[in-house]
């Protein structure tokens, strides 16, 4: 899974001298929580609903009626988070959520030699992920403790085979001072595959049934 295929690529951006009301009427006509502050196409800051928020006048919605009437001169600049984070679209999307955590943002511009081609969000890194764990009829999903380094995924490409199954997904991961790996298996032969692997030697942490379909 890598950035470029669940970015957004439509992104909306705005001018470091653009007003604070040109932000909230800009969020609220595309439905965003979010906008690139571009300068001569090179990205300088970003800003949030949060930012417009804290940045209005105390006890003035941003969003509201009055505020978009009235409007609020402040500018952008003036507020915009900087400097930016980037991500590349070639790049596997557990960086851009690594990213994220370290730096607790909930969002990267997507960038190409510095032209800026997307946008990544939290909510995009979910959908990534759950599509990746989404159950099938017929599936189990496996736990491997890999820590002493045994060759689980060159056993589970033979076994499938064998047993004339798909392979899902193969993720590895570390919990503390272990690594481990998730391997999602479907197929009509699946339940004689689960017992094979129970005495294959392998560590095992755990085989979850899918649930039925419904």
């Amino acid at each position: 899974m890598i950035v470029g295929l669940y970015m957004a690529k439509n992104v909306q951006v705005i001018s470091p001298d653009a007003s604070l009301s040109d932000a909230a009427q800009k969020m609220t006509r595309y439905q965003i929580r979010r906008l690139v502050v571009t300068d001569k196409d090179a990205i300088v800051g970003m800003v949030s609903r949060r930012d417009l928020m804290n940045a209005s006048p105390t006890g003035l919605n941003p969003f509201s009626v009055i505020a978009v009437t009235e409007g609020i001169s402040t500018r952008v600049r003036s507020f915009m988070k900087h400097p930016v984070l980037t991500v590349e679209p070639d790049r596997p999307i557990e960086q851009a959520a690594r990213l994220m955590t370290e730096h607790h943002i909930g969002c990267l511009p997507v960038t190409r030699s510095r032209t800026l081609v997307g946008i990544i969000t939290e909510s995009d890194i979910f959908r990534a992920f759950t599509e990746v764990l989404t159950e099938h009829p017929d599936s189990v999903r496996i736990t491997f403790d890999l820590t002493e380094s045994e060759n689980v995924l060159s056993y589970l490409a033979d076994a499938t085979g064998r047993h004339g199954l798909n392979l899902l997904s193969f993720i590895t991961f570390h919990e503390g001072n272990r690594r481990l790996a998730f391997a999602g298996v479907r197929g009509q032969k699946v339940q004689d595959f689960v017992t094979e692997l129970w005495n294959s030697g392998h560590n095992v942490v755990s085989v979850l049934q899918a649930s039925p379909a419904s």
